[in-house]
């Protein structure tokens, strides 16, 4: 995992694992999931990070995944 933050851009991004994003997702108010072509997350971005993290109203920061997961099946052994 690797956490840059631009203070020219004001945002925050949290790499989660290296890949080829496919599509980028609104996970929430200026919060953005990259994601590969299989829909596993790639990253997380912040944008506004000064205001948005600074909140007195934001105590965490959570998203879930799994809507952008495909279901797999396990295959039969």
């Amino acid at each position: 995992m690797q956490i840059n933050y631009d203070p020219q851009a004001d945002a925050i991004y949290i790499r989660l694992r290296e890949g080829e994003v496919d599509n980028t997702l609104p996970v929430g108010k200026y919060i953005y999931a990259d994601v590969d072509a299989d829909g596993v997350p790639l990253g997380v971005e912040i944008l506004f990070a000064s205001r948005v993290m600074a909140s007195k109203a934001l105590t965490s920061v959570s998203f879930n995944v799994s809507p952008m997961l495909p279901s797999y099946q396990t295959p039969a052994s």
